[in-house]
């Protein structure tokens, strides 16, 4: 056959991917354990690193602990991965479920639920959490809804950064999303095949 007329030829087509429910599962409880599993130990133990380094450090940036006011008091913010439980209907035009509106009040937590079993504890926190009863649980503070005094002491008398922290979390659990699909699907842009047809002829 000619070069031409191979030149001329379709490439052949791609084989369909495998998908792997079980490392996608396992990167989505904790990144890069799926990999692991499959034996790319290297690559997830780059993607555990790196999210829960970004994740981690987010939570740092948004906590801090301030005293403020007239009798002076001690304000706490443990961090900024919580889901609050908000008031009253935020979006009455489209009469929310009551956990659908704490959302609507904090989407920052869709987004951070996806890094896995780190962020779990905000929901433990906000079903079984009594503000009245003020229940002493393994979990403490963690993940838990600051105050709304808390809150604005951190924000008026802490550090400025403490809004940017949100921001690191909330790319941590999106970047795992590509993860889990790594895990399940594997890469997004596979690995080109090289070219018989150039290689005989170059």
């Amino acid at each position: 056959m000619s070069y031409a007329a191979q030149i001329g030829k379709s490439p052949p087509l791609a084989p369909p991917r495998e998908i792997q429910p079980l490392p996608g599962f396992l990167s989505f409880l904790v990144p890069g354990l799926g990999q692991i599993y499959q034996g790319r130990v290297g690559k997830g133990v780059l993607f555990f690193v790196s999210i829960y380094a970004l994740f981690f450090y987010g939570m740092y940036l948004g906590s801090g602990t301030v005293k403020a006011g007239e009798p002076e008091a001690t304000y706490t913010v443990s961090g900024n991965v919580y889901l609050p439980e908000a008031p009253k209907q935020s979006a009455p035009f489209l009469n929310l479920p009551p956990m659908m509106n704490d959302l609507y009040n904090r989407p920052q937590y869709l987004g951070q639920f996806w890094v896995g079993v780190v962020a779990w504890p905000a929901l433990w926190q906000y079903f079984t959490y009594d503000k009245k009863q003020e229940p002493q649980t393994a979990l403490g503070l963690f993940e838990r809804t600051p105050s709304d005094d808390a809150l604005n002491a951190v924000h008026t008398y802490g550090d400025k950064l403490v809004e940017l922290g949100w921001v690191y979390t909330v790319i941590a659990g999106v970047l795992n999303i590509m993860v889990i699909y790594d895990a399940l699907a594997g890469p997004a842009l596979l690995a080109r095949k090289p070219d018989p047809v150039r290689k005989a002829t170059a």
